[in-house]
């Protein structure tokens, strides 16, 4: 939790920041308060209506920002995400902690790591687009 609570912290003020969870409404605020951070939008799927990599849940996301996917960024805690956030039209960098292969269809994830620390510089770089 450290890492990714640092990553939030970095951009929280540059930034919209919002969780995309395949949990329950219930269990996916909970945990996404455990983090401490102030967010501007948390997204179940069963608010959603849909698990993701549906397409649906991410776009939830980004309508409650009020922000276009090609404003956006997204990190993927898996390889599945590649497919709902390309749909959605959504820069994703993968999280891949274990370096698993990309799940076969998925398209590819515009950068991938093992750790979180080149996540804040790819973000950067696109400034407040992060």
């Amino acid at each position: 939790m450290g890492r990714a609570r640092e990553l939030l912290l970095a951009l929280k003020p540059h930034c919209q920041l919002a969780v995309v969870t395949n949990c329950s409404r219930r269990l996916g605020h909970r945990a996404a308060a455990r983090l401490g951070i102030d967010w501007d939008a948390v997204v179940t799927s069963e608010e959603a209506g849909f698990y993701k990599p549906d397409p649906r849940p991410y776009r939830m996301a980004l309508d409650r920002l009020g922000v276009k996917a090609e404003d956006a960024a997204f990190v993927a805690g898996s390889g599945y995400d590649m497919f709902g956030t390309s749909a959605v039209g959504l820069r994703t960098y993968w999280h891949n902690r274990v370096g698993l292969a990309l799940p076969q269809g998925a398209p590819s994830p515009e950068l991938q790591g093992p750790t979180l620390a080149p996540a804040l510089p790819w973000l950067r770089s696109f400034g407040s687009k992060a």
